[in-house]
């Protein structure tokens, strides 16, 4: 992701504020680009209900079928750089159990998804967590990219596999010479819990990591990082196919 051209924002039927609406517009005035909409009814009723209700200002569209897959569907006729999908932030939040629209938003897309919370609309920390993998420059350009756009702070953090001296345990954090960002955060142990960790100590706003695509999500597409990570990271993330 290196410019963003066209933005596609999802807007939920009967969101009352068109969340995540006002998001996709704060990236998309500081980019400069094209922005769209679209909603998608379960039904020819609902449709007319929500046409009859979408933001004015902005080309929104609706269409019937199964969200994840319309949405995609849409983002690629239209030659979309960025989706763009709402989040709801609770302790007991599990996107699996949100129709499976964002997790199967995510894996079909061929384009970065940014997964933002209700209000959010700027972004001052950026956290690009890295393997050390080619597809790491995918996941720090878009890191960087966000971070030009809001004059934020872009760090990368990287979990390297636990020593026999301190298996399974974090070591701590180590800076390391930057590769495009403020610094390399380099921690050891499990994945996800030391990225989680890292979102926290640091008070990150948005969390970007690569997300391999796939099909229609199953028990075993949920158990892996990526997935993990947009189920549980506590702040906006920016998801990039890998």
């Amino acid at each position: 992701m290196t410019a963003l051209r066209n933005i596609l924002v999802a807007v939920r039927p009967g969101s009352l504020d068109s969340h995540p609406l006002r998001s996709a517009m704060a990236v998309a005035t500081r980019a400069r680009a094209r922005l769209s909409g679209l909603s998608v009814a379960p039904s020819p009723r609902a449709r007319a209900h929500i046409e009859s209700t979408l933001a004015e200002g902005i080309p929104m569209h609706t269409a019937l079928g199964i969200p994840a897959i319309e949405i995609v569907r849409e983002a690629e006729s239209k030659g979309t750089d960025l989706l763009v999908l709402g989040r709801e932030l609770s302790p007991q939040m599990d996107l699996r159990h949100d129709g499976n629209t964002v997790e199967g938003t995510v894996r079909r897309a061929r384009i970065p998804c940014l997964v933002v919370p209700r209000g959010q609309e700027k972004f001052g920390r950026v956290l690009a967590a890295v393997d050390g993998g080619p597809d790491s420059r995918d996941v720090m350009a878009a890191a960087l990219l966000v971070g030009r756009l809001f004059d934020a702070s872009v760090r990368a953090v990287q979990v390297e596999a636990a020593i026999l001296a301190g298996v399974g345990a974090s070591t701590g954090l180590h800076e390391v010479p930057p590769a495009g960002g403020d610094e390399t955060i380099i921690c050891q142990g499990d994945p996800v819990s030391e990225i989680l960790r890292v979102v926290r100590d640091e008070d990150v706003d948005l969390l970007v990591f690569g997300h391999h695509r796939g099909g229609p999500i199953s028990s075993h597409a949920t158990s892996g990082v990526a997935a993990r990570l947009l189920q549980r990271a506590p702040c906006a993330v920016l998801t990039v196919p890998i």
